[in-house]
């Protein structure tokens, strides 16, 4: 190693920091000549758990200049690293200084982020915050994954060259597909994965009318009913995932409802391939609660995508 030149040790690091930070952070302290060759690479990838690091991290980006905060993986989530002793049924609103880092956060990695796990955990404001991240320009996202109450992505080009997006939280996206604003935000989307679907025959209704056109009348959606707006696929679609919730209300309805949209979705499960360019469509195994929360499952999803795994990916996740 002391016969490289610090271009090829500047090399080798970059390549051993896409984690969650522990690597850059290690190299800082090995001795003063790797913490120069490091130092450039300390926001290159961040993983970023719970509001003390939030806020933490929001106010040294900000007195850091652009040049220096070049981020192109990042893993954010505003859930605590242990819950609160308090009734589940108590209303836990997240910081709204958390909100403002969090925020600035996207702002400052945005031109350079290449990969991006964001969660929102209070449904109250999950919707706000992941209605701004989608509003942001990513010029160089390439994978996306989102958990909270979603909105649906709109803005045109947003996110010009992503590929792969996982959408978790919204128990039935019914409309995801409509008005072309999926397409329009994400024109070279090839992957979508759509988690923690429950009760949504209307979401399964839509995508039987995608896949399955000739199972509707005039490819519209809605069961034999005429939709309000067209629906339609991202032209570079070529893998589409659904993984279903466990039932959260055990009523009579609420089993009907979810064995309904099952039944929908098993069908196309089982007719639509991908043959001949088009789109295949799997449906993955019920999600399981297990004891990890929602963010560890992102977290670790997130990692094994830069370790070059599968992640959230594979057929059996």
């Amino acid at each position: 190693m002391n016969s490289c030149p610090p271009e090829l040790h500047s090399y080798i690091v970059r390549l051993a920091c896409t984690d969650d930070g522990s690597t850059v952070r290690a190299l800082l302290r090995v001795s003063r000549y790797y913490h120069a060759i490091a130092e450039p690479f300390i926001y290159q990838s961040m993983a970023l758990d719970g509001a003390d690091t939030i806020l933490r991290v929001a106010a040294t980006l900000e007195k850091t200049p652009s040049h220096r905060r070049r981020i192109r993986h990042l893993f954010i989530s505003d859930a605590p690293s242990s819950p609160p002793p308090s009734s589940k049924h108590e209303r836990a609103d997240t910081d709204p200084a958390v909100e403002t880092a969090m925020i600035k956060i996207l702002h400052f990695a945005a031109p350079t982020l290449e990969s991006l796990a964001f969660l929102a955990t209070t449904p109250w404001t999950s919707t706000c915050l992941i209605s701004q991240l989608f509003r942001d320009s990513f010029p160089r996202l390439v994978e996306l994954a989102v958990h909270g109450y979603y909105p649906f992505p709109s803005t045109p080009e947003s996110m010009p060259v992503l590929q792969r997006l996982h959408l978790s939280g919204n128990r039935n996206p019914h409309g995801l597909f409509q008005l072309g604003g999926l397409e329009a935000s994400c024109p070279s989307i090839s992957h979508l994965r759509i988690s923690g679907v429950e009760r949504a025959v209307a979401f399964a209704h839509e995508l039987d009318g995608l896949l399955q056109p000739s199972s509707s009348p005039n490819g519209c959606i809605g069961s034999g009913r005429q939709a309000l707006f067209a629906a339609t696929l991202p032209k570079k679609m070529r893998i589409l995932m659904v993984q279903p919730a466990p039932v959260s209300l055990k009523s009579v309805r609420s089993l009907r409802l979810t064995k309904d949209m099952m039944c929908i979705l098993e069908a196309l499960d089982r007719s639509v391939n991908g043959e001949d360019g088009g789109v295949a469509f799997h449906v993955l195994d019920e999600q399981d609660v297990g004891d990890g929360s929602e963010s560890k499952r992102l977290k670790a999803d997130w990692i094994d995508r830069l370790g070059g795994g599968e992640g959230c990916w594979g057929l059996r996740s």
